[in-house]
């Protein structure tokens, strides 16, 4: 089963480091709440679309 916190991008990882990832982590998740919650949500192909670009930004992001 796959851990609900996400693992460090480095095993050094401070404590201050993973709280300020968990921190924008929460935020991550709740702005999706709050737009669940609004009625704003796409579904399908277009999802999966927007899916792919993000984790294409965020692997960008890391290297």
């Amino acid at each position: 089963m796959a851990s609900a916190v996400s693992k460090p991008a480095r095993d050094d990882e401070t404590s201050a480091e993973r709280d300020a990832r968990l921190e924008r982590m929460r935020a991550f998740l709740n702005e999706g709440l709050a737009d669940i919650a609004a009625g704003r949500f796409i579904e399908g192909d277009e999802a999966d679309r927007w899916l792919e670009g993000e984790i294409a930004e965020a692997e960008a992001a890391a290297r």
